[in-house]
């Protein structure tokens, strides 16, 4: 900044300082900063006040009974003489399982749909390109009905179940999984487990260290999954076997013993995971083509054949690139998973919609849920931009 002309007013030099800090980017990106926050803030208080007038946001209803049942549950048993606290959780339980057993599913699919689009074989190219395009010219709404009315309750009825080697078993009312279920020393096995992961850890610290300051190939990920393996088989066996694995059997009219999938939550997932898959595919296509050619040209140059090259090479370099908008595409996928009332699946908003209907309280619920999915959508983005994967996936280091 330039001095002051001498005989200046203190008016013109307060002028002329406000001027130069409004030239300063960092002043203007703290400001616009400031002044969105309090924007943002002042919305939320003024819904807030208004919220309040037309409802006192009291949630001593929930504490009543529920009054209806819910047919689907994962790790909760709610009826209708629980409170609506309890079928509230039920509900969120449910979104939470499509919500993780979707985001899997759609970024393995996604990641190996992307790569195909780049692939060299024209077939492999051309059909990866045609999935893309027919999923996402197609509404989430439909794609979820198509799944379940024409996919799901087409499988066979019970007294017809399809089976796979005895041991799993397809019909339209559900299907059946093998499943460990847990006997004596179950808890012990799960404390060695937790042990093991935490020792796992420190083995892959360690290699990742050793490759870092050597140059050498330590394989973090390979040994530390070794010695995580070997730890569980120990441990296993130390504890006498504690977890028991039932395969179904089929009765007249449902399964008994193993995991039992509703059909309504396969439909779900199903059209979930492949409708989410397409849009993953080109984030990850456009992040491997974001990558310089010539980062690739010099991989070939040294003799790496085409799978080193993706995943020595390629990958950890687009890794950054996709990974806020897969954080945003996953988060999208838990948003999406409130369309599961059109088959009647009892998820969040479903079980929500029940409360409201039951008891009148339209805009508690209605924040609570808010409140529900803000709080999801947030633990998503952590998880996947957090500082703490900001790392290279290759090398174990910190990017």
């Amino acid at each position: 900044m330039t001095a002051l002309p001498v005989g200046r007013s203190p008016l013109a030099s307060a002028l002329a300082r406000v001027l130069a800090w409004t030239r300063d980017v960092r002043v203007r990106r703290v400001v616009l900063e400031a002044v969105t926050l309090g924007l943002v803030a002042a919305l939320v208080i003024y819904i807030g006040m208004r919220a309040r007038e037309a409802s006192s946001l009291n949630f001593d209803f929930m504490q009543e009974r529920a009054g209806f049942g819910i047919g689907d549950q994962f790790l909760t048993q709610a009826d209708g003489s629980s409170t609506r606290w309890h079928a509230y959780f039920a509900g969120v339980m449910n979104t939470l399982r499509i919500t993780i057993f979707g985001i899997l599913l759609s970024l393995g699919l996604g990641l190996g749909i992307g790569v195909a689009r780049l692939s060299t074989n024209w077939l492999a190219a051309k059909l990866a390109f045609l999935y893309v395009e027919a999923i996402r010219n197609t509404p989430l709404l439909v794609f979820v009905v198509f799944c379940y009315t024409a996919v799901v309750l087409r499988l066979p009825r019970i007294q017809e179940s399809a089976s796979l080697f005895g041991v799993a078993h397809f019909s339209n009312r559900a299907i059946a999984l093998p499943w460990p279920r847990p006997q004596d020393g179950a808890g012990a096995f799960a404390l060695a487990l937790l042990g093991g992961l935490v020792v796992a850890w420190g083995v892959w610290r360690v290699l990742a260290r050793r490759e870092v300051l050597t140059g050498r190939p330590s394989y973090p990920w390979r040994g530390a999954l070794a010695v995580f393996v070997a730890a569980a088989l120990v441990a296993f066996v130390a504890t006498g076997m504690p977890l028991r694995m039932e395969a179904p059997e089929v009765t007249r009219f449902s399964y008994a013993a193993g995991l039992r999938l509703s059909p309504e939550f396969v439909g779900l997932l199903l059209a979930l995971s492949l409708f989410n898959a397409a849009f993953v595919a080109e984030i990850v296509r456009g992040a491997i083509e974001a990558v310089p050619r010539g980062e690739r040209e010099a991989a070939a140059a040294l003799g790496l054949s085409g799978w080193q090259q993706l995943h020595l090479i390629v990958l950890p370099q687009a890794l950054r690139t996709m990974l806020p908008p897969l954080a945003t595409q996953c988060q999208n996928l838990a948003k999406m998973s409130s369309v599961g009332i059109v088959i009647a699946f009892p998820d969040l908003m479903t079980v929500g919609g029940t409360v409201i209907n039951n008891s009148g309280e339209a805009i508690p619920v209605f924040v609570l849920m808010m409140a529900t999915y803000f709080a999801l959508n947030l633990v998503i983005a952590f998880l996947l931009v957090g500082p703490q994967w900001r790392f290279n996936w290759s090398t174990g280091r910190r990017a």
